[in-house]
């Protein structure tokens, strides 16, 4: 654990290594070249740049954005989706919230606000949670998925659908965390329009949405929590209404009850985010403290040429390809930005 005054040079050096990392990756278009697999692994990265201090770069992935993946209607076009690739199937709106939200914060106003329509269509009108699959979603039955709604939820903020936000939340606080009977020991994150929260052996992984989350065990999905502390966190400081808040402490609780087995894991590394988020709307020193503790760890997985290694799903830096790496060197650069600038 890094201690002392050292944590913010720390973090700010890292960030930098990270952030010329994907500058040196970046082509005279504006995009990271023919090698970047989805529509997804790059959606971050220009929101990274901005944050950062490099507000030139991030602005110019925009129009490169638009050229590839955007349709005449708005919609995007991905090539995961055109591929058939699994796991965006099953989230399909994971990528486009947070392209949505990188476009919007980098002022791409054609981008992301042509895009929120196409989004909503995903938005169950009954519980107000986003489904993960098309097909769920035109049929209105089926799951609905956890961290689209969050991200979808964190979309909706930005660009001003606020009475939609407020409903993805409601979900979260209202349908998801009140009917988890039992936080001191897990927390079941998957909701279905007809069964409510799934409890049962067979209920499916979701590839950003786990069956399960067990209170004080090491190997756990915390990036869910942690995206769901952020966007309750938001929430709250959107609208001040204080069961947001009071959920996002709740959830953190739950979370970071686990000490140094949750924190020393880079599946937790959007908990940092998460944690950050909740210092500033509460203050509390222990909150900044959980997101300083998750940071510490993140720069072990930072390589040499300054890109960052999912240690928590590989277990070779040689397994970990051009793209998703790109992907998650832009996520864990933005954290720990996040989290030094309230250093």
């Amino acid at each position: 654990m890094i201690v002392g005054t050292n944590r913010k040079k720390l973090y700010v050096a890292a960030v930098n290594r990270a952030a010329d990392w994907v500058l040196a990756h970046q082509e005279s278009d504006g995009g990271f070249g023919p090698n970047v697999e989805t529509m997804g692994h790059q959606a971050i990265a220009p929101l990274m740049l901005l944050y950062t201090g490099h507000a030139e770069e991030a602005l110019r992935v925009m129009p490169y954005v638009k050229r590839q993946f955007v349709r005449s209607d708005g919609s995007f076009d991905m090539p995961e989706i055109r591929a058939g690739r699994a796991s965006s199937l099953t989230e399909y709106c994971y990528a486009p919230s947070w392209m949505i939200y990188s476009a919007h914060l980098c002022l791409a106003f054609d981008v992301s606000l042509g895009a929120m329509p196409h989004l909503l269509k995903f938005q169950d009108p009954q519980t107000g949670g986003m489904f993960g699959k098309l097909e769920d979603s035109e049929q209105q039955t089926g799951i609905i998925n956890t961290a689209v709604t969050c991200i979808g939820g964190q979309a909706a903020l930005v660009t001003g659908y606020l009475p939609e936000a407020r409903r993805m939340a409601d979900h979260i606080v209202d349908n998801v965390l009140a009917n988890n009977s039992d936080m001191s020991r897990a927390f079941y994150p998957i909701w279905h329009t007809e069964h409510g929260v799934l409890t049962g052996e067979d209920t499916p992984n979701l590839p950003n949405v786990p069956a399960v989350i067990l209170r004080n065990e090491p190997g756990q999905h915390h990036y869910l929590t942690g995206m769901t502390i952020g966007f309750l966190t938001d929430t709250y400081r959107a609208f001040g209404e204080s069961k947001y808040l009071d959920a996002a402490e709740m959830v953190y609780e739950f979370a970071t009850s686990g000490g140094s087995a949750t924190h020393q894991n880079s599946l937790s590394h959007k908990l940092a985010w998460g944690c950050a988020w909740l210092y500033r709307a509460t203050g509390k020193a222990e909150h900044l403290e959980s997101a300083c503790h998750v940071c510490d760890y993140l720069l072990n997985c930072q390589e040499e040429d300054g890109s960052f290694v999912h240690w928590g799903i590989v277990k070779s830096s040689k397994e970990w390809t051009y793209s998703p790496r790109l992907n998650i060197t832009a996520q864990f650069a933005l954290w720990i930005s996040r989290t030094a600038n309230l250093l």
